[in-house]
């Protein structure tokens, strides 16, 4: 159940803020060098100086990321009260723009890297880790010996399943927006959960508070259709149609990605096509997204066990419309890891459907 306080979100944030610096002294603040971690960074940054403490930045930097990204972390993480825990280590990243190059070594050794490494940054580990991007977070908590806070800067306006993810099981003594780890000394807190995409945007003009410039130029671009404009990696499964706009945003960043991988310029051209990779209109070829999808899964120039991976979760799959057409995009995506999983919901609404157009 949600309950209305008589206090503003950003009064709400700074009570929860210091709840946590009161009973942590290891504190991780997770920075992406979108919105919302600026904030929370900021946030987090006005108690530590209150205390006279520091704050750990955590920044896991995926190579292929915008230049106003670098921008806005170097500021970030020059502070005097930040200790700097700028990853650029060998990691695997999607790439969802190529079947011949799922994959992007960012940071490997051998490769021709988009940037230079930064001066301040963590370049190499030297036990072994895991090198996908949300296990090497597990992973990192799974390293802190002694009692941490991680914030993060998730909203749940966003999704009624964010809502869930973190209100539904108190991870630290009944605090609800509070979540636990595989650490049992580490704990993750949301103090900006409540906030809106309004409040986020008025803290940072109220405050003056630097951000990603990436911002500025895709409002110039998108004019009033702010809920489109999303800083992220440029390449993996959820982000990569930003690559339509990155010739305009930043080109020499384009060229450098156009070096670095394959598929990136066929994306840019085609990301927000309807028949494409969005799966929104089916070809006039074929009679039905099942059609499709079958003659997909046989001619993509895939590799054999990712089509067999695919079929295999497929044939457990529910045989309906809606859910063919998602599963058209997962083979347009060659999402074999499933990082955009079907949805269930959208066959609910298909079946209801039928069932009112049988009483019409």
């Amino acid at each position: 159940m949600i309950r209305y306080w008589d206090i503003s979100v950003l009064e709400a944030a700074r009570l929860r803020i210091a709840k946590v610096f009161d009973e942590f002294e290891n504190i991780f603040v997770s920075v992406s060098s979108g919105k919302d971690s600026t904030v929370l960074y900021h946030l987090c940054l006005e108690e530590a100086q209150k205390r006279g403490r520091k704050i750990k930045l955590f920044f896991l930097d995926q190579e292929a990321e915008y230049e106003g990204t670098v921008q806005i972390m170097r500021e970030m993480m020059k502070h005097p009260l930040v200790e700097p825990y700028w990853f650029q280590v060998p990691i695997r990243m999607t790439n969802a723009t190529s079947y011949d190059q799922p994959f992007l070594y960012a940071w490997g050794p051998g490769e021709e890297w988009l940037r230079p490494k930064e001066e301040i940054a963590i370049k190499e580990i030297k036990e072994d880790y895991p090198k996908r991007f949300y296990d090497f977070f597990d992973w990192f908590e799974q390293q802190q010996t002694e009692k941490t806070a991680f914030f993060v800067g998730l909203r749940s306006k966003e999704s009624m399943n964010r809502f869930r993810a973190v209100t539904k099981n108190p991870g630290y003594d009944g605090i609800p927006w509070s979540t636990k780890t595989k650490n049992e000394k580490c704990f993750r807190f949301y103090p900006i959960y409540d906030w809106t995409f309004g409040d986020i945007w008025k803290y940072i003009a109220d405050n003056e508070i630097p951000y990603n410039p990436v911002y500025d130029k895709m409002y110039c671009l998108k004019g009033k259709s702010v809920n489109g404009i999303r800083i992220s990696n440029l390449i993996h499964e959820k982000s990569f149609a930003c690559l339509s706009e990155l010739q305009e945003i930043e080109p020499e960043t384009y060229e450098k990605l156009c070096n670095r991988l394959k598929g990136i310029h066929a994306a840019a051209k085609y990301a927000r096509e309807s028949m494409m990779y969005q799966a929104e209109e089916l070809p006039g070829a074929f009679q039905s997204w099942k059609d499709y999808r079958d003659y997909l899964i046989e001619s993509s120039p895939m590799e054999e066990a990712h089509r067999e991976r695919l079929k295999k979760r497929f044939s457990k799959q529910p045989d309906v419309d809606s859910i063919h057409r998602q599963q058209c995009r997962q083979v347009l995506l060659c999402d074999y890891e499933n990082n955009l999983p079907v949805n269930t919901q959208a066959m609910k609404k298909e079946e209801l459907r039928a069932k009112w157009w049988n009483v019409l």
